[in-house]
């Protein structure tokens, strides 16, 4: 192991406390009355999000931004009917996604999933995702790369501030969604009417706890 890899590996390990730490924090005490009331979807609340387009520096980029316009107008919809949520840029008067303009490793333009995404979390692709965040703590970064092994779409939840799509998973129209909602806590669920539903047939139905759970994630601000 070398002292890069090994430096990789501690700052990982630091960032998932820090995450796991805010998260409990603003479920137990910011966010409180969502975490017991979050069903009722009141007062309306924001999600800040940011989608990076990475490209391989040969200008060929994983999807056109215009190409995400679909799955941006769906998730806007399902989070504010179910959730009473904005999605929202991560900055004033700046586009939810662009091209990021640095060149990507390799590893961070094909990438894992599942629990091939975690063990990415502690070498040089994690650290490239988590040194091109938007901003920490409370936006959802979305990376859009080349590909992920074994999935279309990957989050690790609350232990990071970022999701990735894969090509496949930026066209369709309820994956950015889906992930999204694991970034804010939720897991799968065995019902295929559910925005939880592991698959692209999925609905967009949600259960009242869910809204508990969602709208009490650090990510869900009332800025």
């Amino acid at each position: 192991m070398t002292g890069k890899q090994f430096w990789y590996i501690i700052k990982a390990g630091a960032r998932i406390v820090i995450r796991i730490l805010a998260e409990v924090f603003h479920r137990l005490v910011l966010n409180i009355f969502d975490t017991l009331f979050g069903f009722l979807n009141w007062p309306g609340k924001t999600l800040r999000i940011k989608i990076f387009i990475l490209n391989n520096g040969e200008q060929d980029t994983a999807i056109p931004p215009a190409e995400l316009d679909n799955a941006i107008k769906y998730t806007q919809d399902v989070f504010q009917q179910n959730f009473n949520v904005k999605l929202l840029p991560a900055g004033e008067n700046e586009p939810i996604a662009e091209l990021l303009k640095i060149t990507p490793p390799v590893e961070a333009l094909y990438t894992k999933g599942s629990i091939g995404a975690l063990i990415e979390e502690f070498k040089v692709a994690g650290n490239f995702y988590n040194t091109n965040l938007t901003a920490p703590i409370y936006p959802v970064t979305v990376f859009v790369v080349m590909d992920i092994k074994g999935a279309s779409g990957c989050s690790l939840g609350p232990m990071t501030d970022y999701v990735t799509l894969d090509h496949d998973g930026a066209k369709s129209i309820s994956t950015l969604s889906h992930e999204l909602a694991h970034a804010c806590g939720l897991w799968h669920l065995n019902d295929k009417t559910n925005l939880l539903w592991n698959r692209n047939n999925r609905g967009d139905k949600i259960r009242w706890w869910q809204k508990n759970i969602l709208r009490s994630s650090r990510h869900i601000t009332y800025w």
